[in-house]
């Protein structure tokens, strides 16, 4: 049975993303909370796994709400998309939440845009900027 490409994407970060302590978060029982919770040496942080449908990133009501209180009380939210396939990962913040639902993303400006072949390495240092910098979440505050 082939994966969705949600379960695909997850794949793709779980296996290239090291340095990470990841958990996998299916959740039914309190709507909007991310895909998955990452812990790293620079803290922690939670991700919601999107692929792009019609240059859209198509969020809940409860997603927009969780990622948008979270990180009005100092939580690191991201929503990690992309096409289906081979295509760029591309991160936003998730104070970003609202944007993404009401604007195309080629009309928002990501935090980063990560091309196949993926580096890694360079996602980890923009999730580690994020964690660590204050003035970088103030820039991307609501």
């Amino acid at each position: 049975m082939s994966q969705n490409p949600e379960s695909r994407l997850w794949k793709v970060l779980r296996d290239g993303l090291t340095g990470v302590h990841w958990t996998r978060i299916e959740s039914w029982a309190s709507p909007g909370i991310p895909d998955v919770n990452g812990c790293a040496e620079f803290g922690e942080f939670w991700i919601e796994l999107k692929v792009i449908k019609h240059n859209r990133v198509l969020l809940s009501p409860h997603q927009i709400a969780w990622h948008l209180m979270r990180t009005r009380y100092g939580g690191i939210t991201y929503i990690l998309a992309r096409e289906p396939g081979k295509s760029s990962l591309i991160l936003f913040s998730g104070s970003q939440a609202k944007l993404l639902k009401d604007k195309k993303i080629s009309e928002i400006e990501p935090m980063a845009t990560i091309k196949y072949p993926y580096d890694f390495d360079e996602l980890y240092k923009v999730l580690e900027k994020n964690s660590t910098n204050k003035d970088e979440k103030t820039l991307y505050s609501d």
